[in-house]
């Protein structure tokens, strides 16, 4: 029985459903009791789209096929073809965030500018690569070095004792002078490994000097030594007085500092360049301690050489006097001890809670007051300046860090271990795909995202203001006052030249690691000093780093787009100053602004040394003050 014309106008019948995969028409919704019944029956029901309940919407239905049971039921289907397509401002934004990729991913190997970031390292370490016997470059310069090497062994002898103890005192005015006297080594095949950094100084600046651009270290006498190594190789003899000659004047120049990245004293270019590896980094410190070893004991010999030639040149001379003349170029610090009162005075000696420093009084429940206003504001700046509102956060239970870890740009941001501290590109998608942030961000013309500038710039100075709070409860808050050029140059990830970084995970503390303590000039021997953190502190700290960073080096990278250098500080160092890095006149300020009026970075390093063992608990509870 055909019912196709049996409806009233303005009505849909069921039976114009066509039952093919994917296929999708308006009708009305399957949830009533009522739909679509009839239909299943095999009966066609007309329903008037003017009278249907209120509750009843036209929407999209999928039936996978037709048949008996679950398959032949109707399926509402999304709007696919809406959200096919794409508005304006969500195609530019994805193609921003497609664009800013290469920015926002982990970086395993950040370049460091300060000597070889855009250089060919294989070239580089080229240059202190030892010349072999039969180099047609260098011909026999390791033979000439040893030979010259040989020569000065048996000036051990015929020099007074106390010449020897001097040479073998690297710092006579200020450590003494050392009992030892300076001496040559047990056996003669030592000698032969000991003068390989000497042989790699020479070459480097011969093939430095032969490619006839300037460089610090330049002489004549390198391009003489080089010519009597072509003409006699390593039997040649005139070539012991060069050699003496080129090295004596490298190493008592006053070697002073350019204002370019050249390291300009050569004896140090060299050292840098023999710790080179070939992914740029350099080696560890234990790893250069033997070649700085091998220089010394090679420098003291060709000192050694010099007061012998003077002695020769003037018999009626004293070798002592020599000596002492020659210790002018390698000994330039003094020590000085002095006396004075002492800048802490105390007022109360029962509980220990209040003294004078230098004529201000201190309470310890005025330091308290303090941190427990500097968290409130850290918290308010990083809600209200940094995330603009936005709820969003890094929800992690514990942080793996390798803590042996060298690799360049390894920090725990960057483990595998750690994916919700990977995702670099979370606060950049926020603000870019919500409207209102958007906005006050960047515009949109002629199909263009454009940068404002000015709300850019004014939210990296918010940025620096948190971070100077940041280095502010780290300076306060985390034991000993760490020393202040120390703590601002700090590095969360390794660098090529600082493969260890400053920032580490030790159990469930988030700590700062230094290295500098007094002690370690009478030692000689750096230690890392881990710093914890409190608890406040850093969790903001990390959440820093893994959501607002990656947007501050966006914004850096917009704002300088002709100073790359300050968009490298963002991606290295923990606490940044705007373009720059803070100092220590910067961390002054920040203690005077947020503290007490009279502390100031040196105030700061005496006031907490004499309180834990006074104060007691309450200064170990400190950061739970709050």
């Amino acid at each position: 029985m055909d019912h196709s014309n049996s409806h009233p106008p303005g009505s849909i019948t069921i039976s114009m459903v066509q039952h093919v995969i994917a296929t999708t028409i308006t009708i009305t919704p399957v949830s009533d009791a009522i739909s679509l019944y009839t239909y299943h029956s095999g009966q066609p029901i007309a329903i008037n789209i003017h009278h249907w309940p209120p509750a009843w919407h036209p929407c999209k239905i999928q039936q996978l096929r037709k048949g008996a049971g679950d398959v032949q039921t109707f399926w509402k289907v999304q709007n696919v073809e809406a959200n096919s397509q794409p508005t304006l401002h969500q195609s530019l934004v994805d193609s921003l965030l497609k664009e800013l990729e290469p920015t926002l991913q982990v970086i395993q190997t950040p370049l460091d500018g300060r000597m070889v970031a855009g250089m060919d390292i294989k070239q580089l370490c080229s240059l202190v690569a030892l010349p072999k016997n039969d180099d047609g470059d260098i011909p026999g310069l390791k033979d000439v070095v040893e030979a010259y090497y040989e020569e000065a062994i048996p000036l051990l002898d015929r020099t007074g004792e106390l010449v020897l103890q001097r040479l073998n005192s690297p710092d006579p005015i200020k450590s003494g002078i050392s009992n030892t006297p300076f001496h040559k080594h047990l056996y003669k095949s030592t000698m032969k490994k000991y003068i390989l950094p000497v042989v790699a100084l020479l070459a480097m600046l011969i093939r430095q000097e032969y490619t006839g651009r300037p460089f610090s270290g330049s002489n004549n006498k390198l391009m003489d030594l080089l010519a009597v190594l072509h003409i006699n190789g390593s039997e040649g003899r005139d070539a012991l007085p060069l050699i003496h000659e080129g090295l004596f004047e490298v190493w008592t120049i006053a070697w002073t500092p350019q204002e370019d990245k050249e390291i300009v004293d050569p004896t140090e270019r060299c050292l840098a360049l023999l710790t080179l590896r070939q992914d740029g980094s350099f080696k560890e410190p234990h790893d250069v301690t033997g070649i700085i070893a091998k220089f010394e004991y090679c420098m003291c010999l060709t000192f050694l050489q010099e007061i012998h030639h003077r002695i020769q040149a003037d018999p009626q001379s004293d070798e002592l006097e020599h000596c002492l003349a020659l210790e002018n170029f390698f000994v330039d610090s003094l020590a000085y001890d002095t006396m004075s009162l002492p800048d802490v005075w105390w007022t109360d000696t029962k509980t220990w809670k209040s003294m004078l420093y230098r004529g201000d009084e201190i309470h310890f429940a005025d330091l308290c007051k303090v941190f427990k206003e500097m968290e409130a504001k850290l918290v308010q700046i990083w809600e209200e300046g940094i995330l603009m509102g936005h709820d969003i956060r890094v929800e992690y239970d514990k942080i793996a860090d390798d803590l042996i870890n060298k690799d360049v740009g390894y920090s725990f941001l960057s483990d595998a271990r750690n994916p919700q501290l990977t995702r670099q590109d979370q606060l950049v998608k926020k603000f870019l795909q919500d409207e209102a942030t958007f906005a006050h961000f960047a515009m949109i013309r002629e199909g263009t995202i454009i940068w404002n500038r000015s709300t850019l710039q004014a939210w990296l100075k918010s940025y620096a203001e948190l971070q100077s709070l940041l280095l502010f409860q780290a300076q306060m808050l985390s034991g000993a006052p760490c020393h202040g050029t120390e703590l601002t140059a700090m590095t969360y990830c390794n660098t090529q030249t600082q493969p260890t970084r400053n920032l580490a995970v030790l159990g469930k503390h988030i700590s700062l690691l230094c290295q500098y303590l007094k002690t370690s000039t009478l030692t000689g021997k750096d230690k890392l000093i881990p710093h914890a953190l409190d608890g406040i502190t850093s969790d903001i700290l990390v959440q820093d780093l893994a959501l607002a960073r990656p947007f501050a080096e966006v914004a850096a990278r917009a704002c300088f787009p002709d100073k790359p250098e300050v968009a490298d500080l963002y991606q290295n160092h923990v606490f940044v100053n705007y373009n720059r890095l803070f100092d220590s006149k910067d961390l002054s300020t920040i203690l005077t602004k947020y503290s007490l009026p009279s502390l100031i970075v040196s105030s700061w390093h005496q006031t907490p040394l004499v309180l834990p063992n006074l104060v007691g608990g309450p200064l170990l509870d400190l950061s739970l003050v709050t």
